[in-house]
């Protein structure tokens, strides 16, 4: 049988507690890629929008 003392159980919350902080920055990390994705992916629908309107001018006015 084990027994456990006070210390083993400090040991395993700093360990948990430093598992967790690593996760968080892991995390945290991650949603900056996706800030700076979405970023990206927004600008690059903006300029195909505007691709998308200028045509539709340009074929609207050859069809005038």
């Amino acid at each position: 049988m084990k027994s456990y003392s006070r210390q083993d159980d400090m040991s395993n919350v700093k360990s948990l507690y430093d598992e967790m902080k690593v996760m968080r920055n892991q995390l945290l990390n991650r949603i900056e890629l996706l800030e700076d994705e979405v970023e990206y992916l927004t600008q690059e629908n903006m300029y195909y929008s505007k691709q998308l309107y200028q045509l539709e001018s340009d074929i609207d006015s050859l069809l005038a």
